[in-house]
């Protein structure tokens, strides 16, 4: 199968149009018609139907891009990695976190990545736990920051740190960071949580199953920004990590308690697939374990951490 015309069918299929997709490899919509229907007669099935809006794929399209996107990912990246074997690691890394994660992390990763080595193009990709498994198992991304424990992953993983939740509200609720708040209290409180295949969600259900505390769920909210914003308006009451909130926190617009009985805590992991990880993805490892431990011991990270300095499964993926 030739990877030109599969490369081809990837662009086709992200931009939707043969006139796009030539225009951005400036090469002639002619030539690229050829090669899609030299695939499709190689592969005996049609892959796309013409619309008026320019190329939408067929099922048998949509299994192909399934099955070959995060192939094509992990081939340029094997050809990346051995170029860079003598010298500064290069390619692209994607990345997927937690949004709460994301937002106190991955703009300084990114600034450290382009900072210390500019031939790594960093892509992060927020999404939940559930979707990044998905992304790993197809190639997608290279690594994946997200809710733990490690053991209900089969994935190579290292715990990264845990960390203390507080129950948030808006201002003039009464909620003072001296005055714990038992879980048994927020029974009665409205509540703005994300969705149940949001990792928050189960951390704080376990927490009211432990304390025997049934929740009033008034609104849910699977973007964190939308969940504070519902939050700073006085619809109810939620529960995030004090450093997804530090911001609005110190501006007056948000109001905290941490949570007893029991203390509700989130534990968050790295993993990456079983397959080897490349150079530029062991680079970005390093620089986020240490940017971690940086924004930990300077305090703008209240967490502890729980990791190793570099661990087993990344100094055996070196070898």
């Amino acid at each position: 199968m030739n990877l030109q015309h599969l490369k081809t069918f990837l662009l086709v299929a992200e931009l939707g149009s043969l006139s796009k997709a030539s225009d951005r490899m400036r090469i002639a919509q002619p030539a690229l018609s050829r090669q899609m229907k030299l695939l499709q007669a190689e592969i005996g099935v049609p892959l796309f139907e013409r619309h008026r809006n320019g190329m939408k794929l067929t099922p048998a399209g949509d299994e192909l891009l399934r099955r070959v996107s995060g192939q094509m990912r992990q081939l340029d990246q094997t050809y990346a990695d051995v170029r860079s074997l003598t010298g500064a690691p290069r390619g692209e890394v994607a990345m997927g976190i937690v949004p709460t994660v994301s937002h106190v992390l991955a703009g300084r990763l990114a600034y450290r990545v382009a900072a210390d080595f500019p031939g790594i193009a960093l892509r992060v990709v927020e999404g939940y736990a559930g979707h990044q498994m998905e992304w790993l198992q197809r190639g997608e991304i290279d690594l994946a920051i997200m809710y733990g424990p490690a053991t209900d992953f089969h994935m190579k993983s290292t715990e990264l740190l845990v960390e203390e939740l507080a129950l948030v509200g808006p201002p003039g609720s009464e909620l003072n960071a001296a005055t714990p708040v038992p879980v048994t209290g927020i029974a009665t409180l409205p509540l703005v949580l994300p969705s149940r295949p949001h990792g928050l969600r189960a951390v704080v259900e376990n927490a009211a199953i432990k304390a025997k505390a049934k929740l009033n769920v008034r609104f849910e909210a699977d973007s964190f920004r939308v969940l504070k914003y519902l939050v700073e308006k006085g619809l109810g009451f939620t529960v995030l990590p004090l450093s997804a909130i530090a911001q609005e926190a110190q501006q007056g617009r948000l109001a905290h308690a941490p949570l007893i009985r029991p203390k509700v805590m989130r534990q968050i992991i790295l993993g990456v697939p079983e397959s080897t990880t490349s150079h530029a993805t062991r680079t970005v490892i390093d620089l986020t374990l240490k940017e971690i431990a940086r924004l930990v011991a300077t305090g703008q990270w209240h967490a502890h951490i729980h990791f190793k300095p570099n661990p087993d499964w990344a100094r055996q993926s070196q070898r």
